[in-house]
């Protein structure tokens, strides 16, 4: 009797090894699950490599303006609006995949000045634009509503000279 006592804690861990041993197949075949769930656009815009371009390169790159030639403020500047402002501060809206971007450029010289990503929230802005407020290459600062100073209207991107 003291054998079989002793021994019965023995075989039941004996058999709860051998119980794990056995074979087994995988119940999961996709990729593990985090908790977390993130959604990541399919359209998303790199305004990194926008950073830096020419108003016509931006054109290429994000399609043509809002802007029209016949506006009064349109495309570019008339030649009377020229001489007043000389091209500076002139503005190309643009629609891409779902945002708004407006960039101001020089006329003259075809330089952009910044790029704004217009909307209310700066996190999804940010993860949207594809950008990053540590990158060297540019800065990002929020844009706030000069109604509301304590909300946001956009984020505004200008390349780091």
């Amino acid at each position: 009797m003291r054998f079989a006592s002793r021994s019965l804690p023995v075989l039941l861990l004996l058999g709860g090894l051998a119980a794990c041993t056995g074979t087994q197949q995988a119940s999961e075949t996709g990729t593990p699950v985090t908790g977390r769930t993130e959604a990541v656009p399919t359209n998303s815009l790199n305004m990194p490599l926008l950073v830096g371009r020419n108003i016509d390169q931006l054109r290429r790159s994000l399609g043509a303006p809002r802007e029209t030639k016949s506006q009064a403020i349109g495309l570019e500047p008339t030649a009377e609006q020229m001489k007043s402002t000389k091209g500076q501060d002139w503005i190309n809206t643009f629609e891409k995949d779902g945002t708004t971007i407006v960039a101001t450029f020089n006329a003259r010289t075809r330089k952009v000045n910044d790029i704004v990503v217009l909307g209310s929230d700066e996190d999804e802005l940010m993860r949207r634009a594809n950008l990053s407020i540590s990158d060297p290459a540019y800065t990002v600062q929020p844009v706030t509503d000069p109604r509301n100073p304590g909300s946001t209207i956009g984020v505004r991107v200008t390349k780091k000279n």
